[in-house]
Order: structure tokens, then sequence, then C-alpha cells
């Protein structure tokens, strides 16, 4: 699986919220304000086509329900695949040292 910058950027709102949100949700809780509804409905859509995302539960408002969305898959296991995705390609990875420069980075 592959994600572009755009659908990241709301699988990274998705990862640190933690729970189901709402197109409007995520735009308010983004530090990328500028987004439309109509856009992030459509990086949601292709996150489910590609099994990134799914539509969790339906969130009442002042007038009907919006969508909420969660992730399917965690931030751990998107950089894993990104990094398998990488070695397919034919990319040569160290593995040992990408963990050591990860674990010297998470101090």
């Amino acid at each position: 699986m592959k994600l572009t910058d755009k659908e990241l950027e709301v699988m990274v709102v998705l990862w640190e919220n933690g729970h189901p949100m709402t197109a409007t949700e995520l735009i308010e809780t983004s530090n990328n304000r500028t987004w439309k509804v109509s856009s992030i409905y459509t990086i949601l859509n292709t996150l489910i086509k590609k099994g990134a995302a799914v539509l969790a539960d339906y969130k009442p408002t002042m007038t009907n329900a919006a969508r909420a969305y969660k992730p399917v898959i965690t931030s751990e296991d998107y950089t894993i695949l990104s990094i398998q995705n990488m070695m397919q390609t034919g990319v040569q990875i160290d593995i040992p040292t990408v963990v050591t420069r990860l674990i010297r980075l998470g101090r």
C-alpha cells in the first residue's frame, strides 16, 4: 500500500487522535486547515479503497449525522509496509542500521 502525501496527512491525524473522526473534525484538528470537506471525503474514499481506513460510525450533528472514519492500519504497520515496498523495488536497505537509527531517534 502506497499513500500520497495528502492521504498520509489525513492518516496521521486519524492515528494521532485514536478515535473515529468526521471530515469536519479532521479539518479542525489538522495543521492544514485550508482543506475543504469535499476534498477530505475524496481522500477518505481513496483510503477506504486502499484498505487504510473504514467508515466506523455516524456522529450526530445539529441537522443530521456525519460519517466518522478510523484507520484500519497502524502507523507502525504502514512504516513496515513502506520499507517492504522499497525493498521490493530493489533498494538495498540494511535493516539493523534502520532499526538502530529509529531507536536513536525515539530517545
